[in-house]
């Protein structure tokens, strides 16, 4: 008699294990976080130009407005970059023109204003009218020995940050450093950005 057997079934075979894929989000996040820095990166560079390297290449000079009486057009806090104007140079003001006066010699605090009118004098002299946009009056009659600048352009809000970085000693390494070391930062998350989508990618191909 031939014994009948069965053969014992086999073991499923286990299937390949995959390695677990990191998470597209991280790299999703990190091409993010890069543009943002990227972002605040180029605004600070923009205002370290703005407020310091351009000012200083042209030999311009940055102001603060501090009162209301510019308003709308210049409020308070607004950085002004004006060309200093040598006694011989009165011509160049034109009616509708911003400059900057000193009214007491013993005081080096400048005026801002507008000019709404221009009176030449038989000696060869210039007298200016001005008048701050938001004030009802115009100021006493200006001389042309008092006229230091002249307004080149303006930058709402800035003023006080140009007061922090030019006020006390001088400190125009700040905007320099940060953006410095955002710039660093920048390339740190560039560079683990490409080093993790390379990664991912070998195990996709694996």
């Amino acid at each position: 008699m031939t014994a009948m057997t069965t053969a014992a079934p086999r073991a499923a075979a286990p299937a390949p294990a995959t390695a677990e894929q990191p998470p597209r989000e991280r790299g999703v996040l990190a091409w993010l976080w890069f543009g943002i820095s990227a972002g605040l990166l180029a605004v600070m560079l923009g205002i370290g130009v703005v407020a310091i390297a351009v000012p200083r290449l042209a030999g311009a000079v940055p102001l603060t407005v501090l009162s209301a009486s510019m308003e709308p057009s210049l409020p308070a806090g607004t950085m002004l970059v004006v060309h200093p104007l040598a006694p011989d140079q009165m011509h160049e003001v034109r009616l509708g023109d911003v400059i900057s006066y000193q009214p007491n010699p013993m005081d080096p605090t400048l005026v801002t204003h507008r000019v709404i009118g221009i009176t030449p004098v038989s000696d060869g002299r210039t007298l200016f009218t001005v008048q701050g946009d938001a004030n009802a009056q115009p100021d006493p009659v200006v001389h042309d020995y008092q006229v230091r600048a002249k307004l080149w352009y303006s930058i709402p809000g800035l003023g006080w940050v140009s007061d922090s970085i030019n006020g006390h000693g001088n400190r125009a390494w700040i905007i320099p450093t940060a953006a410095g070391l955002l710039l660093a930062y920048c390339g740190y998350t560039l560079v683990a950005a490409v080093v993790q989508s390379r990664a991912r990618r070998a195990i996709d191909d694996a």
